[in-house]
Protein backbone atom coordinates (compact mmCIF):
# COMPACT_ATOMS: atom_id res chain seq x y z
CA UNK A 1 0.00 0.00 0.00
CA UNK A 2 1.89 3.38 -0.95
CA UNK A 3 1.74 6.65 0.86
CA UNK A 4 -1.88 8.11 -0.61
CA UNK A 5 -3.73 5.20 0.69
CA UNK A 6 -1.91 5.48 4.37
CA UNK A 7 -3.14 9.06 3.97
CA UNK A 8 -6.70 8.11 2.71
CA UNK A 9 -7.39 6.16 5.47
CA UNK A 10 -5.88 8.33 7.74
CA UNK A 11 -8.06 10.86 6.76
CA UNK A 12 -11.07 9.07 6.91
CA UNK A 13 -9.94 7.97 10.37
CA UNK A 14 -10.11 11.67 11.16
CA UNK A 15 -13.37 12.53 9.77
CA UNK A 16 -14.98 10.23 11.86
CA UNK A 17 -13.11 11.81 14.98
CA UNK A 18 -14.73 14.79 14.02
CA UNK A 19 -18.07 13.05 13.34
CA UNK A 20 -18.49 11.66 16.75
CA UNK A 21 -17.91 14.87 18.22
CA UNK A 22 -20.43 16.81 16.56
CA UNK A 23 -23.43 15.23 17.39
CA UNK A 24 -26.43 17.72 18.16
CA UNK A 25 -27.92 17.81 21.52
CA UNK A 26 -32.29 17.03 21.71
CA UNK A 27 -33.85 20.30 22.16
CA UNK A 28 -34.56 19.05 25.55
CA UNK A 29 -31.08 18.12 27.02
CA UNK A 30 -27.80 20.40 27.86
CA UNK A 31 -29.95 23.27 29.09
CA UNK A 32 -28.00 25.11 31.74
CA UNK A 33 -28.65 28.92 31.58
CA UNK A 34 -29.31 30.19 34.73
CA UNK A 35 -29.77 27.26 37.07
CA UNK A 36 -30.68 27.49 40.45
CA UNK A 37 -31.22 24.04 42.60
CA UNK A 38 -33.14 23.90 45.51
CA UNK A 39 -33.73 20.63 47.87
CA UNK A 40 -36.69 20.64 49.92
CA UNK A 41 -37.56 18.22 53.13
CA UNK A 42 -41.08 17.34 52.94
CA UNK A 43 -43.56 16.65 55.75
CA UNK A 44 -45.91 13.27 55.60
CA UNK A 45 -48.78 15.15 54.00
CA UNK A 46 -46.73 16.85 51.44
CA UNK A 47 -46.09 13.41 49.24
CA UNK A 48 -47.90 10.99 48.00
CA UNK A 49 -46.04 7.86 48.40
CA UNK A 50 -47.25 6.60 45.13
CA UNK A 51 -45.95 6.95 41.37
CA UNK A 52 -47.41 9.29 38.83
CA UNK A 53 -48.85 6.88 37.10
CA UNK A 54 -48.37 2.88 36.91
CA UNK A 55 -46.40 1.77 33.87
CA UNK A 56 -42.53 1.62 33.92
CA UNK A 57 -41.54 2.69 30.85
CA UNK A 58 -38.98 1.18 28.71
CA UNK A 59 -37.22 3.01 26.24
CA UNK A 60 -34.87 1.51 23.10
CA UNK A 61 -31.38 1.82 23.76
CA UNK A 62 -28.84 2.47 21.31
CA UNK A 63 -26.68 -0.51 20.01
CA UNK A 64 -23.27 -0.93 19.91
CA UNK A 65 -23.87 -1.52 15.84
CA UNK A 66 -24.26 1.81 15.99
CA UNK A 67 -20.77 3.15 16.49
CA UNK A 68 -18.56 3.10 12.74
CA UNK A 69 -16.19 0.00 12.73
CA UNK A 70 -13.57 2.58 12.37
CA UNK A 71 -14.04 4.38 15.37
CA UNK A 72 -13.03 0.98 17.33
CA UNK A 73 -10.01 0.95 15.85
CA UNK A 74 -8.94 4.29 16.83
CA UNK A 75 -10.51 5.08 20.16
CA UNK A 76 -6.76 4.75 21.60
CA UNK A 77 -5.30 7.28 19.88
CA UNK A 78 -8.30 9.29 19.82
CA UNK A 79 -8.82 8.64 23.67
CA UNK A 80 -8.80 12.56 24.81
CA UNK A 81 -11.65 13.52 22.76
CA UNK A 82 -13.74 10.02 23.19
CA UNK A 83 -13.40 11.10 26.92
CA UNK A 84 -14.61 14.66 26.18
CA UNK A 85 -17.06 13.38 25.01
CA UNK A 86 -18.34 11.06 27.23
CA UNK A 87 -18.02 13.80 29.90
CA UNK A 88 -20.62 15.94 27.89
CA UNK A 89 -22.64 13.36 28.09
CA UNK A 90 -22.66 13.12 31.48
CA UNK A 91 -23.56 15.91 34.50
CA UNK A 92 -24.60 16.52 37.56
CA UNK A 93 -26.23 18.95 39.92
CA UNK A 94 -26.79 19.20 43.59
CA UNK A 95 -27.51 21.03 47.17
CA UNK A 96 -28.41 20.47 50.42
CA UNK A 97 -31.16 21.38 52.73
CA UNK A 98 -30.86 21.64 57.01
CA UNK A 99 -33.61 20.77 58.72
CA UNK A 100 -34.53 20.74 62.77
CA UNK A 101 -37.67 18.89 62.93
CA UNK A 102 -36.89 15.47 61.78
CA UNK A 103 -40.05 14.60 65.21
CA UNK A 104 -42.91 16.07 65.14
CA UNK A 105 -42.28 17.26 68.43
CA UNK A 106 -39.54 16.63 71.40
CA UNK A 107 -41.28 13.63 73.70
CA UNK A 108 -40.08 10.07 73.32
CA UNK A 109 -41.66 7.70 71.07
CA UNK A 110 -41.44 7.73 67.30
CA UNK A 111 -43.54 11.09 65.37
CA UNK A 112 -41.33 10.98 62.53
CA UNK A 113 -42.00 14.66 60.56
CA UNK A 114 -39.65 13.67 57.49
CA UNK A 115 -41.96 12.69 55.07
CA UNK A 116 -39.59 12.37 51.98
CA UNK A 117 -37.42 14.95 50.23
CA UNK A 118 -37.90 16.85 46.82
CA UNK A 119 -34.97 18.09 44.44
CA UNK A 120 -35.76 21.23 41.53
CA UNK A 121 -33.66 22.07 39.53
CA UNK A 122 -34.39 25.47 37.39
CA UNK A 123 -33.10 27.17 34.56
CA UNK A 124 -33.96 30.39 32.32
CA UNK A 125 -35.02 29.35 29.02
CA UNK A 126 -36.46 32.39 26.52
CA UNK A 127 -35.82 34.75 29.31
CA UNK A 128 -38.30 33.02 31.74
CA UNK A 129 -37.04 30.64 34.95
CA UNK A 130 -38.52 27.15 34.10
CA UNK A 131 -38.81 23.83 36.37
CA UNK A 132 -36.11 21.61 34.49
CA UNK A 133 -36.50 18.52 36.55
CA UNK A 134 -38.57 18.07 39.75
CA UNK A 135 -37.39 14.50 41.83
CA UNK A 136 -39.46 13.35 45.04
CA UNK A 137 -38.57 10.78 46.85
CA UNK A 138 -41.29 9.30 49.88
CA UNK A 139 -40.52 7.93 53.01
CA UNK A 140 -41.42 4.46 54.03
CA UNK A 141 -42.26 3.89 56.96
CA UNK A 142 -43.35 0.01 57.06
CA UNK A 143 -40.55 -0.97 59.09
CA UNK A 144 -40.37 1.56 61.33
CA UNK A 145 -42.21 0.55 64.47
CA UNK A 146 -41.10 -3.39 64.06
CA UNK A 147 -36.82 -2.25 63.60
CA UNK A 148 -36.94 1.62 63.70
CA UNK A 149 -35.84 2.15 59.79
CA UNK A 150 -36.74 3.91 57.39
CA UNK A 151 -36.26 3.96 53.81
CA UNK A 152 -37.15 6.14 50.80
CA UNK A 153 -39.10 5.01 47.64
CA UNK A 154 -39.50 7.12 44.45
CA UNK A 155 -42.57 9.31 43.86
CA UNK A 156 -41.92 11.05 40.70
CA UNK A 157 -39.83 12.35 37.96
CA UNK A 158 -40.46 15.58 35.93
CA UNK A 159 -37.08 16.35 33.81
CA UNK A 160 -38.58 19.30 31.46
CA UNK A 161 -35.10 19.80 30.43
CA UNK A 162 -32.32 17.76 31.24
CA UNK A 163 -28.81 19.08 32.28
CA UNK A 164 -26.61 16.40 30.08
CA UNK A 165 -26.86 16.41 26.50
CA UNK A 166 -28.96 13.80 24.53
CA UNK A 167 -28.38 13.06 20.71
CA UNK A 168 -30.51 14.25 18.50
CA UNK A 169 -31.12 14.24 14.63
CA UNK A 170 -31.21 17.04 12.45
CA UNK A 171 -32.15 16.84 8.23
CA UNK A 172 -28.91 19.04 7.62
CA UNK A 173 -26.44 16.85 9.45
CA UNK A 174 -26.26 14.29 7.17
CA UNK A 175 -24.40 11.29 9.36
CA UNK A 176 -27.33 12.10 11.99
CA UNK A 177 -29.76 10.64 9.90
CA UNK A 178 -29.83 7.08 10.48
CA UNK A 179 -29.43 7.72 14.23
CA UNK A 180 -31.80 6.08 16.69
CA UNK A 181 -33.14 9.30 18.99
CA UNK A 182 -33.40 8.39 22.64
CA UNK A 183 -35.70 11.29 24.09
CA UNK A 184 -34.75 9.79 27.85
CA UNK A 185 -32.04 9.76 30.22
CA UNK A 186 -30.71 7.66 33.40
CA UNK A 187 -29.82 9.01 36.62
CA UNK A 188 -28.21 8.10 40.02
CA UNK A 189 -29.62 9.69 42.81
CA UNK A 190 -27.50 9.64 46.20
CA UNK A 191 -29.16 11.43 48.89
CA UNK A 192 -26.95 12.14 52.46
CA UNK A 193 -28.68 12.52 55.83
CA UNK A 194 -26.31 13.45 58.06
CA UNK A 195 -27.53 13.64 61.91
CA UNK A 196 -26.37 16.39 64.33
CA UNK A 197 -27.32 15.85 68.23
CA UNK A 198 -25.83 15.85 71.55
CA UNK A 199 -25.34 13.16 73.85
CA UNK A 200 -26.11 12.46 77.58
CA UNK A 201 -22.26 13.32 78.12
CA UNK A 202 -22.86 16.99 76.20
CA UNK A 203 -20.81 16.05 73.84
CA UNK A 204 -21.87 17.40 70.08
CA UNK A 205 -21.73 14.96 67.32
CA UNK A 206 -22.29 15.83 63.41
CA UNK A 207 -22.08 12.15 61.36
CA UNK A 208 -23.40 10.71 58.62
CA UNK A 209 -26.28 8.64 58.93
CA UNK A 210 -27.11 7.70 55.50
CA UNK A 211 -25.85 7.33 51.96
CA UNK A 212 -28.11 6.74 50.33
CA UNK A 213 -28.78 5.58 46.38
CA UNK A 214 -31.38 5.62 43.81
CA UNK A 215 -31.22 4.69 40.21
CA UNK A 216 -33.42 6.19 37.87
CA UNK A 217 -33.75 4.42 34.51
CA UNK A 218 -35.97 5.98 31.18
CA UNK A 219 -36.79 8.99 32.69
CA UNK A 220 -38.35 10.96 29.56
CA UNK A 221 -37.70 14.23 28.74
CA UNK A 222 -40.46 16.85 28.71
CA UNK A 223 -42.90 14.37 30.60
CA UNK A 224 -43.34 13.00 34.57
CA UNK A 225 -41.78 9.46 34.52
CA UNK A 226 -43.66 7.02 37.41
CA UNK A 227 -40.58 5.84 39.78
CA UNK A 228 -42.25 4.13 42.41
CA UNK A 229 -40.76 1.04 41.83
CA UNK A 230 -37.17 3.00 43.05
CA UNK A 231 -35.98 2.43 46.86
CA UNK A 232 -32.96 3.02 48.58
CA UNK A 233 -31.36 1.76 51.10
CA UNK A 234 -32.72 0.83 54.81
CA UNK A 235 -31.29 4.30 57.33
CA UNK A 236 -31.78 4.91 61.20
CA UNK A 237 -33.41 7.52 62.89
CA UNK A 238 -31.68 10.75 63.91
CA UNK A 239 -30.91 10.84 66.88
CA UNK A 240 -32.44 12.99 69.73
CA UNK A 241 -30.72 15.68 71.61
CA UNK A 242 -30.67 15.27 75.04
CA UNK A 243 -30.52 19.11 75.83
CA UNK A 244 -34.02 21.19 76.71
CA UNK A 245 -35.77 21.83 73.14
CA UNK A 246 -33.38 20.38 71.23
CA UNK A 247 -34.73 17.39 71.20
CA UNK A 248 -36.62 17.18 67.71
CA UNK A 249 -33.93 15.83 65.36
CA UNK A 250 -31.51 18.14 63.99
CA UNK A 251 -30.31 17.22 60.04
CA UNK A 252 -28.71 18.44 56.98
CA UNK A 253 -30.35 16.47 53.60
CA UNK A 254 -27.47 16.31 51.13
CA UNK A 255 -28.51 15.99 47.22
CA UNK A 256 -26.23 14.87 44.13
CA UNK A 257 -27.80 14.03 40.93
CA UNK A 258 -26.14 12.60 37.99
CA UNK A 259 -27.48 12.43 34.88
CA UNK A 260 -26.12 10.38 31.39
CA UNK A 261 -27.52 9.08 28.37
CA UNK A 262 -26.69 5.50 27.13
CA UNK A 263 -24.32 7.35 24.45
CA UNK A 264 -21.43 8.00 27.48
CA UNK A 265 -21.83 4.25 28.61
CA UNK A 266 -21.56 3.37 25.01
CA UNK A 267 -18.07 5.26 24.40
CA UNK A 268 -16.75 3.81 28.18
CA UNK A 269 -17.70 0.30 26.82
CA UNK A 270 -15.72 1.12 23.04
CA UNK A 271 -12.96 2.32 24.99
CA UNK A 272 -12.50 -0.91 27.38
CA UNK A 273 -13.35 -3.50 24.82
CA UNK A 274 -10.38 -1.78 22.78
CA UNK A 275 -7.79 -1.50 25.46
CA UNK A 276 -8.55 -5.24 26.88
CA UNK A 277 -7.71 -6.46 22.59
CA UNK A 278 -5.50 -3.48 21.85
CA UNK A 279 -3.25 -6.24 20.09
CA UNK A 280 -5.81 -7.97 17.83
CA UNK A 281 -6.72 -4.41 16.53
CA UNK A 282 -3.31 -3.46 16.17
CA UNK A 283 -2.52 -6.51 14.26
CA UNK A 284 -5.44 -5.54 12.01
CA UNK A 285 -4.19 -2.10 11.32
CA UNK A 286 -1.05 -3.21 10.60
CA UNK A 287 -2.25 -5.81 7.78
CA UNK A 288 -4.56 -3.56 6.43
CA UNK A 289 -1.55 -1.17 5.83
CA UNK A 290 1.08 -3.72 4.64
CA UNK A 291 1.55 -3.80 0.84
CA UNK A 292 -0.74 -6.01 -1.30
CA UNK A 293 1.77 -9.11 -2.97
Amino acid sequence: MGTSRVLEIAGIVGFIGIVVGCVPAHPYSKQVDGEKVVVDVLKPDEVKGLGAGGVKLVAPVIAAGAVPVAVQYVVKATRPVLNEDTIEHTATYGGAKAASRFYADEKTGISVQFGGVRIARFIVNDGKIQTAALLTFAVDAQELVSNGQLQLVGDSALVHFGKVKVEDRKWYIPWTWFKKVRDRIDADVNIVIEGHWIDDNDVSHREDLADLHLRLSDVKLGDTTNISTVRSEWFPLIPRSKKPKLGTGTYVVKVNVTEYDDYGKLVNEVSDEVSTNRADWVKKIKQSLMPSP
